[in-house]
């Protein structure tokens, strides 16, 4: 059993991939090609926890989401309090025991959102969710304890991930990952790169696409579902090569483009 990586393991043991939960059987059904699957796309972020789309959506506006504000919310009081705790003459029982409980609610709750995401994939036809390859293992501790910890990327994420594979195979659901870069940048419509003026809205720049403003998670579950397939990309490209350092990558909510290894 692996163990939270950080100097404060013992308050925060356990794996978050199984974690009161069975796993079931693995989620790789027999093999079948792509064309014989429905690819959906399962987008992560903080306060949008999980938002999907099927590749064969043609609206994005159908894109079924659930909220993770109450989860942030939870995270950061448990920082506070932590923090008081650390901060007075609490002895590492109750700091042990307060971490403990409220990271079990916290699984619980992620938990939930993926059979409600599990729930909506089922009423395909062969589906496969699709998320991006992370780059991340959970580490609840930094989260509590480092004060330049993201707190998508230290935890919430990661783990919302491992959770969804998770409940997906107790489901009988294959989930797979593609690569992650520009996944939140790139046109579901065309392929271009585009802008994301708002954090919550893309724009698409290729004056000859359909797309125009829509929804960025939306847009990004659709892009990951669309690379479950071979050769589905749209190979145009603005004429202008867009190098790391002309385009600053997006990261999931608002944390450092530096704390990526890929444009995201």
């Amino acid at each position: 059993m692996r163990t939270e990586r950080s100097r404060g393991n013992e308050y925060c043991s356990t794996d978050d991939r199984t974690a009161g939960q069975s796993t079931g059987r693995e989620n790789t059904p027999a093999a079948t090609g792509p064309a014989d699957r429905t690819a959906i796309g399962v987008d992560l972020g903080e306060h949008t926890l999980y938002t999907a789309c099927p590749v064969s959506m043609p609206d994005w506006k159908g894109a079924y989401a659930i909220p993770g504000d109450d989860l942030c919310a939870r995270l950061d009081a448990l920082r506070d309090r932590v923090a008081a705790l650390l901060a007075g003459d609490a002895d590492r029982e109750t700091i042990v025991a307060r971490v403990r409980r409220r990271r079990g609610a916290l699984l619980e709750a992620l938990d939930d959102a993926a059979r409600e995401i599990c729930d909506y994939a089922s009423a395909y036809d062969r589906p496969v969710l699709v998320t991006e390859d992370s780059h991340y293992e959970p580490d609840l501790w930094a989260w509590l304890t480092d004060p330049n910890a993201h707190r998508g990327t230290a935890w919430l994420l990661p783990t919302a991930h491992l959770r969804l594979r998770a409940v997906a195979a107790e489901y009988g659901l294959e989930a797979t990952t593609v690569p992650v870069a520009y996944s939140s940048q790139e046109c579901h419509g065309c392929g271009v790169i585009g802008d994301r003026p708002l954090h919550e809205t893309f724009r698409c720049t290729n004056p000859n696409c359909r797309v125009e403003t829509v929804d960025a998670d939306s847009n990004a579950a659709k892009v990951l579902a669309q690379r479950y397939y071979p050769d589905q990309r749209c190979a145009y490209r603005p004429p202008r090569s867009l190098a790391t350092g002309e385009r600053s990558a997006l990261v999931a909510d608002g944390g450092s483009p530096g704390s990526r290894r890929d444009g995201a």
